[in-house]
């Protein structure tokens, strides 16, 4: 992506990381932060706009970097390095960082943001003094609460909290959504796999359950192949549970969870560099598998990928960031 016979201007730019923010590529946010005036580094908006950049690509040493050049973070800017912890599974540091932000700079996007890190790192006992010290309590603060305490199986304080908001306010959509999100996490109903992106030498790829579109498709499979062998050495055992509807004859439990999109998409990063020491993915369903965290470290290669809540990193010791929290 360059922007070489673009007219430099704060917007532009800011149009541009926020493109590059939604694929969740490293590489591409590289280049685009290299064009980028260092005149217009000290823009207001644009330290936040990288922070956010950086936190949604799964590199959070950037964007600290990027907040503590700012002199006196606003309130827009330590939102943003609060949701990259949450999103990057660092919810003690976002906790911290949460406590240390002037009062008057508090609002609503702080707040959701601070329990959203909570949620995703099973901080419950943070998330409820946080929660218990907000003077003006949110529909979106309410909602972001119930979806803390019901991921936690904390179900009947869930209902309460639903039960609390309903009794002084009027009926909200997005209450109701909570309560069927109660229901769902109570019933363990599991989501279908859907799609999965990874950037290969600067090209995204998209591949699907069972997908043979790619032009050497073959080998992505081979790939796939070899690496099931190696994950059923080290002790895998594949799960019938996750499959809905009854095999056809040819088909194993293997090979139906083997072609699952974020599996192709790792066998073709492989395919693409064999010695690949770091993957990174986007995902439209929510995912932690632990068979990803068995080739990460078999393979000796980080893995990270955004999912549909958050980004997990896949660390070449076999752990992931959420620690089974997700």
């Amino acid at each position: 992506m360059k922007l070489d016979d673009i007219q430099s201007s704060i917007p532009i730019y800011l149009s541009a990381i926020k493109a590059v923010s939604q694929i969740g590529d490293y590489s591409k946010a590289q280049s685009i932060v290299k064009q980028i005036p260092d005149c217009l580094l000290v823009e207001n908006q644009i330290p936040g706009a990288l922070i956010d950049l950086w936190g949604k690509v799964g590199s959070v040493d950037e964007a600290k970097l990027i907040f503590d050049k700012i002199r006196q973070p606003n309130a827009i800017e330590y939102t943003i390095m609060v949701n990259s912890y949450g999103l990057n599974g660092m919810g003690m540091q976002a906790i911290a960082l949460f406590h240390q932000i002037p009062r008057e700079l508090l609002g609503e996007a702080t707040y959701v943001c601070a329990l959203n890190a909570c949620s995703h790192s099973g901080l419950v006992g943070e998330a409820r003094l946080i929660f218990k010290n907000i003077e003006m309590k949110t529909m979106r603060i309410y909602s972001t609460m119930i979806d803390c305490l019901s991921r936690a199986s904390a179900f009947d304080q869930a209902q309460e909290l639903i039960d609390e908001y309903e009794r002084n306010h009027s009926p909200e959509s997005t209450m109701y959504t909570s309560d069927i999100r109660l229901e769902i996490y109570k019933s363990g109903t599991k989501k279908k796999v859907g799609l999965t992106w990874i950037t290969v030498d600067g090209q995204v790829y998209t591949f699907r359950a069972h997908d043979r579109s790619h032009p050497r498709s073959n080998e992505i499979y081979a790939e796939g192949e070899k690496i099931s062998n190696e994950i059923i050495k080290y002790g895998h055992q594949y799960d019938s549970s996750w499959i809905t509807r009854v095999l056809d004859e040819d088909e194993t439990v293997e090979s139906v969870l083997c072609g699952h999109s974020e599996r192709l998409a790792i066998a073709w990063g492989f395919v693409a560099n064999p010695n690949a020491s770091k993957l990174q993915m986007v995902k439209n369903l929510r995912i932690c598998d632990r068979s990803t965290k068995l080739i990460a470290a078999i393979r000796q290669c980080e893995m990270i990928v955004r999912d549909a809540n958050r980004i997990h990193h896949f660390y070449k010791n076999g752990q992931c960031s959420c620690n089974d929290y997700f």
